[in-house]
């Protein structure tokens, strides 16, 4: 086979893209799709020729070629993680990267990911250094899948065919028609799943197996494919035309793997094509195969491994959610650095075998470039497995703080404000390690309707057996009040049916949309039945969130879609109890990672005025809508001039927008008064 220089150059273009769209947060660019069409090209076409030329049909002696090419430079950018994860990253973060550790360096970080919902498109200070690794378990799983199958399938066809002279070209177009069909189902797969569940699509192995296995099926077709030399040129650019606007013209995030990734994937096929076999040069061949493109594509794997960890770490560093241009360049130059490094003493030396050194080098000079990067690495990864599994296992063992709460004599919380509540020297409550475990009853109790169900999940907390109902509705954050209702009913003699639903405020909205943008179409029909039960079962009061947060300006407000929903239950005679939502930290920081990298809690919160109104929004409608009452909790979770982290030594917020349970349990005695006041029951 001829070797291909443009192949090479196109290779850097596609991590150039990668890079860049990464470094200044631009989305999806379209180049790793590029990457995985030629990973397909290069791997499926060495197979086929193996298959051809009879010889041994040995998975080994490729696993092996394979473990050579790909582990090094990965163990290295993991250790070198690991290194700067203890340096840089709160402890908050260390079992999450742990995982991940373990995940990359045994080729599943795409099923963790998928399993995780990780959001890939957009570097942020709280996104993994290691979420780039998903391309990279994919191919290692398509890898040694496509070697197994591959060869199972060619050695079936020559045991069937032995007798055959042309055996051996028999097997491999019988690998050539298992390729095709897996391509198909794979790309029928993908499309039907990128409108169903994209972010799992985005990750799944075989929603992108026909990305690599179509450059694999032009491996074994392009001694077919006949092309006019006069059509080379514009086949070219045509292809890198596809490759370039990728970015600019699609949403990867919603329509990748799906079938408009066949843009830039047919765009690197048609360049394969289109440089196959030519005995001229023509524009885009020669722009490819130009120095400085073929140079980065040399370096396209370390370079791809390094530049995520290191813009990550350096958000973090700078606590900036992206970085400007300067930045940026000064970014990609040092993972060019670390890429070269790489390569040059660490991947080099360990690619060749023994037996198979490199042609300039004698085997005295090899044994020694060798030895000592293949033990110290051996001896990082060690170390770096045992560190990783032993944190998790130091995660998984310990007591949970939350098994021990403390008294309001050491921890007020909210009394501290309502009260005036001394606040006396104590342990941080709940330790930072517990903070986001710090849920509602109600998780524990699966008492909430998940984001793929429109039922309803009813479930009964208070006094069972009062009379009187509060019915508490909508997303998980009315959920987080059961905390402190729960024993506010229990005491005052009242039922608390708890009626909630992931991401779904009550509210009458025709097209409701997921935090991501996508159609959540399930939230309408939950309230449609929602809205069905309450009026068919008449409670007492509804309590439900009456204000959301402004993100694009200061304060909050009352979305009209709420105000129609709270006019349709006053209309069919229910009483609304409106809870002005708790203030959000937004966007950043999140307050666990914060509190445990030594900040203060003003350092972790926002200042009052840029989260909440003076006033409460909902005041002026519940003065409107019959029926209706305004509760605002902000004196309890803010103080006159900050929202802050900690109050009265507990934790105030679970995540950047819930509240901790411990925190909302503080919070009963200033619930408690405006629930009397509202329902007149005491």
């Amino acid at each position: 086979m001829q070797y291909r220089l443009d192949l090479d150059g196109l290779r850097g273009l596609a991590i150039l893209l990668v890079v860049a769209y990464h470094v200044w947060a631009l989305g999806v660019s379209g180049g790793v799709d590029v990457f995985l069409a030629l990973s397909g090209f290069f791997f499926v076409g060495m197979l086929l020729r193996t298959i051809r030329r009879g010889t041994d049909l040995s998975p080994l002696p490729v696993i092996k070629r394979l473990a050579r090419r790909l582990l090094p430079a990965l163990l290295t950018v993991l250790v070198a993680t690991m290194i700067a994860t203890y340096l840089l990253i709160p402890f908050t973060r260390w079992d999450e990267i742990a995982q991940q550790l373990l995940a990359s360096a045994g080729y599943y970080q795409n099923w963790y990911l998928a399993i995780a919902a990780g959001d890939y498109l957009a570097a942020d200070p709280s996104t993994s250094p290691l979420q780039h690794l998903w391309s990279m378990s994919v191919q290692g799983q398509f890898f040694l899948g496509t070697l197994l199958a591959t060869y199972a399938t060619a050695w079936i066809a020559q045991a069937v065919a032995r007798r055959h002279p042309r055996r051996h070209i028999w097997s491999a177009r019988a690998a050539t028609g298992v390729i095709l069909a897996v391509t198909i189902a794979s790309f029928a797969y993908a499309a039907v799943h990128v409108l169903s569940r994209p972010s799992w699509n985005y990750y799944d192995t075989f929603a992108r197996t026909w990305q690599l296995l179509l450059g694999g099926a032009i491996a074994a077709l392009l001694p077919l494919i006949r092309v006019p030399a006069v059509a080379r040129p514009v086949l070219a650019l045509g292809g890198l035309a596809a490759i370039a606007s990728t970015g600019i013209l699609l949403d990867g995030r919603a329509q990748f793997p799906g079938p408009w990734a066949l843009v830039p994937v047919l765009g690197a096929i048609a360049i394969i094509i289109a440089g196959a076999n030519a005995t001229r040069s023509d524009p885009v061949r020669t722009l490819l195969g130009s120095g400085p493109l073929v140079w980065l594509g040399s370096l396209a794997y370390a370079f791809y491994l390094w530049h995520w960890p290191i813009l990550i770490f350096y958000l973090i560093h700078t606590t900036r959610p992206t970085a400007t241009i300067l930045e940026g360049l000064a970014i990609i130059v040092i993972s060019l650095g670390c890429a070269w490094l790489t390569l040059r003493f660490i991947e080099a030396p360990l690619r060749y075998s023994r037996r198979n050194p490199a042609p300039s080098e004698s085997r005295r000079r090899w044994k020694r470039r060798s030895t000592y990067p293949a033990v110290g690495l051996g001896l990082a990864t060690v170390l770096m497995l045992a560190a990783a599994g032993g944190w998790l296992g130091y995660i998984a063992n310990r007591d949970s703080s939350l098994q021990d709460p403390p008294g309001s004599r050491t921890h007020p919380g909210a009394l501290a404000l309502t009260d005036a509540a001394p606040v006396p020297e104590a342990r941080l409550f709940p330790d930072p390690l517990d903070i986001e475990r710090d849920h509602p009853v109600t998780a524990k109790d699966k008492c909430i309707a998940n984001y793929t169900t429109a039922d309803l999940v009813i479930c009964e907390y208070g006094d069972p057996s009062a009379f009187r109902t509060i019915a508490l509705v909508g997303g998980s954050h009315a959920e987080q009040w059961i905390s402190a209702l729960h024993p506010i009913g229990l005491a005052r003699g009242f039922r608390v049916t708890v009626i909630v639903k992931m991401g779904c405020p009550m509210f009458d909205e025709p097209d409701p949309r997921h935090f991501d943008g996508l159609p959540y179409p399930e939230c309408r029909d939950w309230n449609l039945r929602l809205a069905e039960h309450l009026i068919a079962t008449q409670p007492d009061f509804v309590l439900t969130n009456s204000t959301r947060p402004l993100h694009d300006g200061t304060g909050d407000f009352i979305p009209g879609t709420y105000v129609e929903a709270f006019k349709a239950l006053s209309r069919a005679g229910l009483n609304i109890l409106g809870l002005r939502d708790n203030p959000w930290l937004w966007p950043f920081p999140n307050p666990a990672e914060c509190l445990a990298g030594r900040n203060t809690p003003e350092d972790c919160g926002e200042p009052r005025s840029s989260v909440l109104r003076a006033t409460d929004p909902a005041e002026e409608w519940a003065e409107q809508i019959p029926g209706m009452v305004a509760l605002d909790m902000s004196d309890a979770i803010c103080g006159p001039t900050a929202c802050r982290a900690v109050e009265g030594n507990i934790a105030v917020y679970r995540d950047f927008n819930h509240l901790t349970a411990s925190y909302v349990r503080s919070i009963i005695p200033e619930l408690d008064r405006q629930l009397g006041d509202a329902t007149a029951w005491w």
